[in-house]
């Protein structure tokens, strides 16, 4: 059953809503572990909190939030699968994310304007949208994407989850606020095989025979090429730096994210939209959450399930 958009005038509220720090675990699905197939063997980043390499989290009770905390973030995934139907010109993005939200189910929180000198987006902003049984979390995007056009102020406009499962949408520059620290354990990554360049030749005839002692092989075979785990540490951060939100991190005057070396782990502190690009969501199918390509950008795109969009 497809869900379609009806004028109902409202007052906007102009609320400025503030995001939760999401929390959670992230596994699977890497976008590191998929770019950088000339740097090592496909494999699997596991991650975990930066708490979990410091002290083995063993409480039954925390391990049952975290599971909760997924169960709530993926039911508002599924809920934002439903297919929508939307033909409207000059809608104000209140009334189009106010509909998602009635035909979804699903909790949205958009950051608007509160005043004049807060960042937001502006809830009168007039959108123009044809679209015909198109999961309702694309259609947020382009409703999202269309906005940050109008209104023309350079600010970028994505949503992300927050750690009680709902979503919230507005500028990055508000969504940077609510940032968790992720451990990305890279040592399958960085592990470097050696490369023999020089292996000895086998000669058959200069074996001599009769007890002879010269040795059959030639060349020393000692000659080996190896790139520095070290370097290739640099590589890794380099890409992840250059394919996601390149803008936003801290070593390119952003301030959505920072990166630092532990070990063999990456530390990484970001908001939910950022983390969500580099490794997916570990509680939603892997077959919905796809490698995109664009230019030097790569990024984990998570997708609706195709199945539950005639749910009604």
């Amino acid at each position: 059953m497809e869900s379609r958009m009806h004028y109902t005038p409202r007052h906007p509220s102009h609320k400025l809503s503030t995001g939760i720090r999401p929390n959670g675990k992230l596994t699977a699905c890497s976008m590191l572990a998929a770019a950088l197939g000339s740097l090592s063997a496909p494999g699997i980043i596991a991650t975990t909190g930066v708490l979990g390499f410091l002290a083995e989290e063993s409480s039954a009770e925390q391990r049952q939030s975290r599971t909760s905390d997924a169960q709530e973030k993926a039911s508002t995934l599924r809920l934002m699968s439903k297919a929508i139907t939307i033909d409207v010109e000059d809608q104000p993005l209140e009334e189009l994310i106010d509909f998602i939200i009635s035909v979804t189910g699903a909790q949205i929180e958009p950051i608007y304007l509160e005043s004049i000198a807060s960042s937001g987006m502006d809830p009168a902003t007039p959108i123009s949208l044809r679209v015909t049984n198109v999961a309702a979390i694309t259609v947020l995007e382009r409703i999202l994407k269309k906005a940050e056009r109008i209104e023309g102020i350079g600010e970028d406009y994505t949503w992300q989850l927050t750690e009680i499962g709902s979503i919230e949408c507005g500028p990055k520059s508000v969504l940077n606020e609510n940032q968790r620290v992720e451990l990305y354990d890279i040592a399958d990554l960085i592990f470097v095989a050696p490369d023999f360049d020089n292996a000895p030749q086998f000669n058959i005839q200069s074996s001599g025979g009769g007890g002879s002692s010269q040795s059959p092989f030639s060349g020393s075979g000692q000659n080996i090429t190896m790139e520095s785990s070290a370097d290739r540490t640099q590589r890794i951060i380099d890409l992840l730096e250059s394919s996601v939100e390149p803008d936003q991190w801290a070593n390119a005057g952003g301030d959505g994210a920072s990166l630092t070396v532990y070990g063999t782990s990456l530390v990484v502190s970001a908001p939910d939209y950022i983390h969500r690009q580099i490794v997916g969501y570990d509680f939603w199918p892997a077959r919905l959450q796809t490698v995109r390509a664009k230019g030097d950008k790569r990024w984990i795109q998570v997708n609706p399930d195709p199945k539950l969009k005639s749910i009604p």
